[in-house]
């Protein structure tokens, strides 16, 4: 009884690492979006999110100058607003 059991525990904690690592890298993508939107003082610089088999969704990941990430709807007419300063800021820098 007592082998039973180590074998049952031995393969939940082999499932468990070996299903582990696809939670991580899912753990980077956006998957809701935030009602508000960071100053543009605020934000550091932007990256794009694509749907794909990773992430489910798309947006704009605005990264703070403290290195918080936010997540935004990328059709959302502020969160373009925001982009096209942030390029423009790039570009003179």
């Amino acid at each position: 009884m007592k082998q039973v059991l180590v074998v049952l525990i031995c393969l939940g904690v082999f499932t468990l690492t070996s299903s582990g690592a696809p939670t991580r890298v899912l753990s980077n993508c956006c998957n809701r979006y935030s009602k508000i939107i960071p100053k543009l003082d605020k934000i550091q610089d932007y990256k794009l999110q694509i749907k794909d088999g990773r992430c489910n969704k798309n947006a704009v990941i605005f990264i703070k100058v403290t290195g918080r990430r936010v997540c935004a709807k990328p059709n959302n007419e502020q969160v373009k607003e925001r982009m096209k300063s942030l390029s423009k800021r790039k570009q003179r820098e």
